[in-house]
């Protein structure tokens, strides 16, 4: 079952809110000056540990008690490691950030909130933190960006059959709504108590999200999905591109809502539906065909069996009628541009499995066998993805996969030690 709450992204309320109590969590904070964690040559002091906590409590408005307090202790300096672990890559790479590109990304992420960056800076001053521990956190984010494409970008190819799959299922699922979802995303480790502990911590950024907290600062800070970078935006989606169980839980949320925890292998998701929109949207085929005439059903049975036989042979529009000039009685002809609203149904699901310079399945017509290639699919029509951004967004999978593994390893070889 999932209950529905609105969505809040009110981010000066949730600071004006929290500065006092945080003012004074800080003068009883439990830290002492001193070294809170060494990550191979680096040292995370009490104090930076301190400053990222009390940001996570002014910009969530989490509760004050000890177990939340606990919780983000662990998260923050969870966190604080992978970030010194990641800028000790990029120190390894001669990688530069300016000063001028971490304050232009901070800038982005609070204005995703449609907030002044200089009120929000005032209001976290006022609450005894400083902007640095952001700045530092955004940093670490857009080295270890540059990281993982440097290693990874040039090694991932993106073939023109995964595009055409992809390309194919957008055009199945056009006629649904395309919504904007945001994600959270809690890794059921060790370190957080297993799925029983992600599962407390899905309900607590619930909770959070109830009381004020926005949903992108909530991500940024707690969620191991790569979409934390943005503020957990994962962007426009349709039925079917999501988990199973993320999929049952969007179709449950109006515009504005977020879920409960949704329970997955290896963790739990809490996600937001940002915004919703119908799109209309035609496929045109350039198209050839290829028949081989029958006039009995034995003959159509044994046409069928020999375009069945043919089709690894088939793999070009552009050689195609030289390809069967030995096959005898086969033919071919050049159908030139047909929308999919002027074939008949049964034609359009077969073209929607069969990729570009691939022949169809057979279609047992009056005359005798016949086969389709698609030598070009174009999808049109509002909000359907370009092939260039299925592209783009298959290339950013790869990458976050791949980002994910590299960090792991980086952390199992690291030489970490908790004070």
């Amino acid at each position: 079952m999932i209950r529905k709450t609105k969505f809040k992204t009110s981010l000066l309320a949730a600071l004006m809110t929290s500065a006092i109590g945080v003012s004074a969590q800080a003068q009883q904070s439990p830290f002492s000056h001193g070294i809170a964690a060494v990550v191979n040559d680096d040292i995370i002091t009490t104090h930076d540990l301190q400053q990222r906590v009390l940001f996570m409590l002014a910009t969530t408005g989490a509760e004050r008690d000890e177990a939340t307090l606990a919780r983000l202790q662990q998260t923050a300096l969870r966190n604080l490691i992978d970030e010194h672990i990641q800028l000790q890559e990029s120190t390894k790479f001669e990688q530069s950030i300016s000063d001028a590109e971490v304050n232009r990304s901070v800038a982005r992420l609070i204005g995703r909130n449609g907030l002044d960056p200089n009120e929000v800076v005032q209001q976290l001053a006022q609450a005894g933190i400083n902007i640095n521990t952001l700045r530092d956190q955004v940093r670490s984010e857009i080295a270890w960006q540059r990281i993982v494409n440097g290693l990874f970008g040039s090694r991932i190819r993106i073939s023109d059959a995964q595009i055409d799959e992809n390309l194919s299922r957008q055009s199945l699922n056009a006629e649904k709504p395309s919504i904007r979802v945001a994600e959270i995303y809690i890794e059921a480790t060790p370190e957080v108590g297993g799925m029983e502990g992600a599962m407390e911590g899905g309900r607590a950024m619930k909770i959070q999200a109830e009381q004020g907290a926005p949903f992108t600062l909530l991500a940024q800070q707690f969620s191991s999905a790569p979409s934390s970078a943005k503020g957990g935006d994962v962007g426009w989606v349709r039925e079917g591109e999501l988990r199973p169980e993320v999929d049952a839980a969007l179709a449950t949320l109006e515009k504005g809502e977020i879920s409960d925890p949704i329970q997955v292998p290896g963790g739990v998701y809490v996600i937001a539906k940002l915004d919703e929109r119908i799109a209309k949207s035609e496929t045109v085929y350039k198209l050839k065909q290829v028949n081989l005439p029958a006039d009995n059903e034995t003959a159509l049975s044994a046409a069928t069996e020999q375009l069945i036989a043919l089709k690894p042979s088939l793999t070009s529009c552009k050689t195609l009628e030289e390809d069967i000039k030995s096959v005898e009685g086969l033919k071919t002809a050049d159908m030139g541009e047909v929308k999919d609203s002027d074939m008949s149904e049964e034609i359009t699901a077969i073209l929607a499995t069969t990729g570009v310079n691939e022949l169809s399945a057979p279609i047992s017509t009056a005359s005798g066998a016949v086969a389709l290639m698609v030598c070009e699919r174009t999808v049109t029509g509002s909000n359907i993805p370009t092939r260039t951004e299925i592209e783009e967004r298959l290339m950013d999978q790869q990458l976050a996969q791949a980002s994910k593994r590299h960090l792991r390893d980086l952390r199992r070889q690291a030489t970490i030690m908790m004070r």
